[in-house]
């Protein structure tokens, strides 16, 4: 069989192998105790506890209405809500650690394990504050030597435009400050002369977007896909089930959405 510990000077640790099964191993432990607290809520005891990540443009755009709706609901039910970035998202669903995402992703690059179903497409802008050198700026190339604020983390937003600018022959930013909040991007974009990236949504909320305008730059890459991410083969309980489904009607209500297939 294969090694699953190994001794070193910093003492005894896990081995790959080791390492790949104790993350199986914490999935089934938190998979049994999601059961049992199901279990005792079907019984009439403590209330569910979900956990799920969410980006920021929901919070700006359908959270107020899905937390009304859930409360009313399931008034007894605790919830817990991270930020839905993927680096973060994707280790806490195979872990077991949140029930679900709604997040920003591109369904092929995501793994084996992860479910996405596509819930709206989102366009995304260059932005800056109103009083940038650069805001009456039309060309990529005028803003190519500009200080961005960016998230480049995997599957981000920002790495797409990348991506999509050396791929389209522009030139892509080389001064980069690297973030990966997307409200402390917001933040430092208002107060200084940088340029972000991120969804319009975001951009034009009339609170979140105070002091804010977006680039009139042309052409835009395309859109994005906001899912719903769950790990593949466990089911929702159904708190989690109903939250989720909240999010999904909300979302399909308010945002552009996908051709289904």
């Amino acid at each position: 069989g294969a090694e699953l510990l190994q001794r070193s000077y910093k003492g005894i640790g896990f081995t790959p192998e080791g390492n790949a099964l104790l993350i199986r191993a914490r999935l089934v432990l938190t998979t049994i105790d999601k059961a049992r607290a199901e279990i005792r809520q079907m019984r009439g005891d403590a209330g569910a506890h979900v956990k799920a990540a969410i980006t920021p443009l929901v919070t700006a755009t359908v959270l107020p209405a899905v937390l009304r709706a859930f409360r009313k609901a399931q008034p007894e039910a605790e919830l817990t809500f991270h930020e839905g970035l993927l680096v973060q998202a994707l280790p806490g669903l195979i872990e077991g650690k949140i029930d679900f995402a709604i997040a920003l992703a591109s369904p092929q690059d995501l793994p084996y394990e992860i479910e996405f179903e596509p819930l709206a497409d989102i366009d995304a802008v260059p932005m800056v504050r109103t009083t940038h050198p650069l805001a009456d700026a039309q060309d990529w190339n005028q803003v190519a030597d500009a200080e961005w604020a960016l998230n480049l983390s995997a599957g981000s937003q920002s790495m797409n435009l990348v991506e999509w600018l050396r791929a389209q022959g522009f030139r892509a930013p080389s001064r980069i400050l690297h973030c990966s909040s997307p409200y402390l991007i917001l933040d430092m974009v208002r107060r200084n002369d940088l340029i972000g990236y991120g969804p319009k949504v975001l951009v034009t909320d009339p609170q979140v977007g105070v002091g804010l305008r977006a680039l009139a730059l042309q052409p835009l890459p395309p859109t994005m896909p906001l899912g719903l991410l769950t790990l593949r083969g466990v089911p929702l309980g159904s708190a989690a089930k109903k939250l989720a489904n909240l999010f999904r009607r909300e979302l399909e209500a308010r945002l552009p959405t996908p051709p289904r297939a």
